[in-house]
């Protein structure tokens, strides 16, 4: 870790990806400190595509 317990790590759009998709299809079992992490991760998904094709993406 870095800094005051902060980690620092810069996601490639891959594991954005893989990441959102795992937390969305699991976010019944996940913890609710995950919910601000899940948020990001679907929020860079809209930024890398489409509304439409995030849609379908998490379908």
């Amino acid at each position: 870790m870095s800094g005051a317990g902060v980690l620092t790590y810069e996601f490639t759009s891959g594991e954005v990806l893989a990441l959102a998709l795992l937390l969305r299809n699991h976010e019944d079992v996940l913890d609710s400190r995950l919910d601000s992490l899940k948020c990001i991760l679907e929020d860079q998904v809209y930024q890398i595509m489409t509304i439409e094709e995030a849609e379908a993406f998490f379908k």
